[in-house]
């Protein structure tokens, strides 16, 4: 099942339009699909010191705008990082 909600920027907090979907298999796990941003989710983490619950399926999900992301463009690291620069200097050139 699909519905309309918000998610906040973890760096801005701008409110991003959010489509969530309910998994069809298990009827709880959510999707996060921000408009105008990129999710990521996490179930825990080797090195956190504050979140890796052992396999008890907690997560947490956290959104970032794009313009966060273009305007941080330097922290990124990824193979499609390549893409962002390339998409900047488009912008650039175009307005």
């Amino acid at each position: 099942m699909k519905t309309d909600s918000k998610i906040s920027c973890m760096v801005c907090d701008k409110a991003l339009d959010n489509m969530e979907y309910t998994s069809r298999s298990n009827g709880t796990k959510v999707e996060v699909h921000p408009m105008n941003g990129l999710h990521f989710r996490t179930y825990g983490h080797y090195g956190s010191t504050i979140f890796d619950p052992m396999g008890t399926g907690e997560y947490l999900d956290v959104a970032i705008c794009d313009e966060c992301i273009m305007k941080n463009l330097n922290k990124v690291r990824g193979s499609g990082v390549n893409d962002l620069f390339d998409f900047a200097d488009m912008v650039e050139r175009h307005g």
